[in-house]
């Protein structure tokens, strides 16, 4: 694995990620080049990424001034991509409101900009409005088929649509990043804390698809980075309309994960430890431990029938591949398949940021030849 940071692994893996969502090596070394040889604080993390993304909204907006709109747009993104780089690492308070309202803000003027339509929706759910972007098919006359595309841990549906952009619509298919309960607007907007029952924001949101006329009910997939590797399986598992379902990252035991982490004050974790109580909705580390247990697929991959994918990375840091190996196993799906990176056919880290494209395309052509 790359590191930028040598000696800590959270702030190179946040470079890889933002890489990976279309960051620019050069871009952000020019902010976090001084940050190198000292262990960088909070606050020079989140002034310097908020720096980077401030100069390339600044740029957009001279590009969008001469007339230049795909460049602006593709500047704004990538203006969203540092705000909420930064943002994820930044505890909650004014500093992190902040960035997150500038990265939305980016977002929706990179919208405005697109060569491609991409349409905001707003679906009602138990835990209230799940907000969504939708990318629709291109070529398809008539329904498509779409895969949603849930979160991790610590990203947002501006950051999913970076990372994934038009693969899934090149192929035939619509797709929809959205942020559910735990994850960007509802967690940050609301205070809606995640839940271990993911069935219910997936009903909730096949229901909403199932009213679109633009949409075929019948070929409907479901994706999940990271802590989505969770999130997605346990949706499907209790939702037949999910005609496929695939992990970008196994999650196996998500409570003892966060146990041993804690427990060793682990090193390569993906965030601070102040964020497991933040997205449990929990006021100490304790009760964030406690509700946490409830994240384990033991008791729903035997009701997963649905075609399967893992995709996993060999030398995973943060969740390690017994855990892939352990939920392929445990799923009742006839078509199931676990694929493995190892560094040379594709990144071998959590969710393959060290050599990402390999497994997105691998997860986009799978989705395709099976919706």
């Amino acid at each position: 694995m790359f590191k930028y940071f040598p000696k800590n692994y959270m702030w190179s893996s946040a470079v890889l990620l933002s890489i990976t969502a279309g960051g620019q090596l050069g871009q952000i070394d020019r902010r976090l080049a001084p940050l190198r040889d000292a262990e960088p604080g909070p606050e020079a993390w989140t002034k310097a990424w908020d720096e980077a993304g401030a100069l390339q909204a600044a740029y957009a907006e001279r590009d969008l001034g001469r007339g230049y709109r795909r460049s602006a747009s593709e500047r704004y993104l990538r203006a969203v991509n540092y705000y909420l780089t930064g943002e994820r690492q930044t505890a909650p308070g004014p500093a992190k409101a902040e960035s997150y309202r500038h990265a939305l803000a980016a977002f929706g003027k990179a919208v405005e900009t697109m060569p491609r339509p991409l349409e905001r929706v707003e679906i009602d759910s138990p835990d209230g409005i799940l907000p969504g972007w939708l990318i629709p098919a291109r070529g398809v006359h008539g329904r498509a088929p779409i895969v949603i595309f849930y979160n991790g841990f610590d990203v947002t549906k501006e950051l999913l649509y970076c990372i994934i952009r038009e693969e899934f619509a090149d192929r035939g298919i619509a797709c929809l990043v959205v942020d559910a309960p735990g994850t960007g607007e509802p967690l940050r907007l609301r205070a809606v804390a995640s839940r271990p029952d993911y069935e219910v924001p997936t009903k909730a949101v096949v229901d909403y698809l199932e009213t679109r006329s633009d949409i075929d009910p019948a070929r409907i997939g479901l994706l999940g980075i990271s802590l989505g590797g969770y999130y997605a399986p346990r949706g499907a598992s209790f939702e037949p309309r999910i005609k496929a379902c695939a992990a970008w990252g196994g999650v196996w035991d998500y409570g003892e994960l966060w146990r041993h982490r804690w427990e060793t004050r682990s090193k390569t974790t993906p965030v601070p430890f102040w964020q497991l109580p933040w997205v449990m909705g929990t006021e100490t580390m304790e009760e964030a431990l406690d509700k946490v247990k409830a994240f384990t697929l033991a008791e729903a991959l035997p009701h997963l029938t649905q075609p399967f994918l893992i995709v996993h990375g060999a030398d995973d840091s943060m969740i390690p591949l017994s855990h892939a190996k352990q939920a392929i196993e445990a799923a009742s799906s006839a078509d199931k398949q676990l694929v493995v990176f190892d560094g040379v056919d594709g990144g071998a880290e959590h969710c393959s940021m060290d050599d990402s494209d390999p497994a997105r395309q691998l997860v986009a052509d799978w989705f395709a030849a099976r919706l």
